[in-house]
């Protein structure tokens, strides 16, 4: 337990081919070569391809990718789960597909980059063999304790097996969080001044430079850049609530194209994420493989209602809140910075660099929202009496 996590390799570059096969610009004997594993590539990239071009259209590239994927088996399979420049997605594919057996199969589990999405797999339906080295990965249960709620799903785990998970939860999970945590809650920067530090003379406030003398945009209701928010009597879509997110996920996981997702491997669902209907885009946001929901941002058929909903998802990677928040032709929208400063998911050093862009009436209703965090709060009230108070009148001058 008190060993160090292993830190996964930092990722090469790929091969220049690589991104031309994928990307389809390559011709299709190219893909054709690659998908028969006959192209000068090295190994970590070319199984990469072969994996990807599962997805080509042709279905002579499709049938060669298969095939050649399917004669590595056993012993082959090992030095390639070993290697640390190993891709994930290579992983999820020989680890879902049942490839893996003995010892490839424990060093894929014990592999840094394997994603939680391959070990949640695995532990739905693997065998007890299996589950034992699952449970033997701790690190990987205490950053996720999702992983231990599908274990204890699985009929085969073992009861020694489901008491060292309740101990493990009992004595580490929940407190490493908040370990890690505790210490950004009380010096994160914003501003310049950490969050939980008060100025002197005053009495927990997040002071305020003042608006005219800064320049700072959006004191008259109107925003710098950007589109204008709507009248203060013309209230925007107010955001879902937490239960009623739920709701909504609950009613997606009855539906046809949630049940195909479930049975796609990691590389099928970016390609859906890029190729899929609004529908799948709104599942596959949600995918516990990051790059899966960054393939959802990618997609050529996003649309701005599309980006405005996902800003305001609970349930979301941070990593995609911040990606919404960064780029501006998202942000000109006024309906997608208002869901990113009602969402209490979105880091509060990127909320308070909007809250200039909101009316006075979201203003207002956002310093009283107790779910979203105080830092931001502060701010939206201290703005809101900067835009609302009366101009103090000159005294007059003594003789």
């Amino acid at each position: 337990m008190s060993a160090p996590e292993p830190q996964p390799a930092s990722k090469p570059a790929r091969h220049p081919l690589v991104q031309r096969i994928l990307d389809g610009s390559a011709a299709e004997s190219i893909r054709l070569t690659a998908a028969r594993g006959a192209l000068p590539l090295p190994l970590q990239d070319l199984l990469y391809t072969q994996i990807c071009l599962l997805q080509d259209e042709a279905a002579a590239v499709v049938q060669a990718a298969t095939m050649s994927l399917a004669k590595l088996t056993g012993e082959a399979l090992l030095p390639i789960v070993r290697d640390p420049a190993c891709d994930p997605i290579v992983i999820d594919h020989f680890a879902r597909g049942g490839h893996l057996q003995g010892d490839a199969m424990e060093a894929a589990i014990a592999h840094p980059a394997i994603l939680d999405a391959t070990l949640e797999a695995l532990a739905a339906s693997a065998p007890a063999e299996t589950l034992n080295l699952i449970v033997t990965n701790e690190v990987r249960l205490i950053k996720n304790p999702r992983l231990v709620e599908v274990l204890r799903g699985n009929p085969k785990l073992s009861a020694d097996n489901r008491r060292r998970l309740s101990e493990l939860e009992r004595d580490f999970i929940g407190k490493e969080q908040l370990r890690v945590r505790a210490p950004a809650a009380e010096g994160a920067l914003v501003g310049g001044a950490p969050v939980g530090a008060a100025p002197a003379g005053t009495a927990g406030e997040v002071p305020l430079a003042d608006p005219m003398a800064e320049g700072m945009p959006g004191v008259s209701g109107i925003p710098a850049e950007g589109e204008a928010p709507p009248p203060d009597d013309a209230a925007p879509a107010e955001p879902m609530s937490e239960e009623e997110q739920l709701a909504y996920e609950e009613e997606l996981r009855k539906t046809p194209a949630f049940q195909k997702i479930m049975k796609l491997n990691v590389a099928e669902r970016q390609q859906l994420a890029m190729k899929g209907n609004a529908e799948e885009r709104a599942i596959l946001v949600r995918d516990t493989a990051k790059m899966v929901a960054h393939a959802v941002l990618k997609s050529p058929k996003l649309s701005d209602n599309e980006i405005t909903n996902f800003a305001g998802m609970r349930n979301i990677h941070e990593e995609i809140l911040r990606v919404i928040a960064s780029k501006k032709e998202w942000t000109k929208s006024y309906a997608t910075v208002h869901a990113l400063v009602r969402n209490p998911k979105t880091p509060p050093g990127l909320t308070v660099q909007f809250l200039a862009r909101l009316g006075n009436r979201d203003l207002k209703i956002v310093a009283g929202d107790k779910n979203i965090p105080d830092l931001v709060r502060r701010q939206a009230r201290n703005m809101f009496i900067v835009r609302t108070q009366p101009p103090k009148k000159m005294g007059k001058k003594a003789h």
